[in-house]
């Protein structure tokens, strides 16, 4: 029940407390201001534009309730993480952020947007389930994107993106695999490992020797010792985040507590 305070029936209190709220100096309740989410990202490998310029900095937001339903609907992993990448990506550059341009990007920049995404989202520090064999049982580990993530950049972005193997038949020449090869293995995944391989390597190997590489046969024609060797030369130079398993003790019982990282852990998938 509220209680009033009816002036013609007590004048004297009604002005006494009217004067007292006049005379009371409100109390100011300071402002929370939330600094904004940091929505740009560098580049690792850097976007080469239609006049060739190279393009270093790119613009992402934070996900929202439509992106979730539209991210529900993927089938795979793959999917789910090229949903989040073509709809949280805003701009490359001052370029808006197409399907076409996004494709272009060395996959190395397009995890690099992803890892953008996800700290725009969530922020840099990220929870993870891991098990500890010590206590038995799974623990919340916290990691932090900025500082346990390690990213590799091209020193030259214009040139080191194709570079020369020397293989044991052959001299290949081969770029950095893009959006395209990294789509096209998503759409791939029942495929064992060794077709998986020839995809990677029909959509990075430029020529060999001499010849330019036109189709699959000449891929699948090269030896094995030598397909294995390009592998591992694309994997050594791979720039962008590095996603190795992290070693952390445990806080309870100081065992050692491996923590995987990489892109469906750290969404949470």
């Amino acid at each position: 029940m509220t209680n009033t305070i009816n002036a013609a029936v007590s004048p004297a209190l009604a002005n006494d407390l009217l004067n007292k709220a006049l005379t009371e100096t409100p109390q100011e309740v300071a402002p929370q201001i939330v600094a904004p989410s940091d929505t740009s990202v560098d580049l690792p490998g850097g976007y080469i534009n239609a006049t060739g310029e190279i393009i270093r900095t790119a613009e992402v937001r934070e996900l929202n309730g439509r992106d979730e339903e539209a991210i529900s609907k993927a089938s795979t992993l793959g999917r789910a993480l090229m949903t989040i990448l073509n709809r949280g990506t805003v701009k490359v550059g001052d370029e808006p952020a197409d399907e076409k341009t996004l494709d272009s990007l060395l996959i190395g920049d397009r995890d690099t947007l992803l890892l953008g995404i996800l700290k725009c989202t969530f922020g840099p520090k990220i929870e993870i389930s891991s098990f500890c064999p010590g206590c038995n049982d799974y623990k919340d580990v916290q990691i932090d994107v900025n500082e346990d993530i390690k990213i590799v950049k091209l020193s030259d972005p214009e040139n080191d993106r194709v570079f020369t193997v020397k293989g044991k038949d052959a001299e290949y020449v081969v770029q950095l695999p893009n959006g395209n090869v990294q789509k096209k293995m998503i759409e791939n995944m029942d495929k064992t490992s060794a077709e998986l391989s020839t995809i990677v390597l029909e959509g990075t190997i430029l020529r060999i020797g001499n010849s330019p590489v036109i189709s699959k046969s000449q891929v699948q024609n090269i030896s094995l010792v030598d397909r294995r060797t390009l592998v591992e030369e694309l994997n050594k130079k791979a720039v962008g985040p590095q996603f190795d398993d992290l070693k952390i003790q445990c806080t309870d019982c100081e065992s050692e507590v491996t923590v995987p990282i990489n892109l469906g852990t750290l969404f949470q998938f």
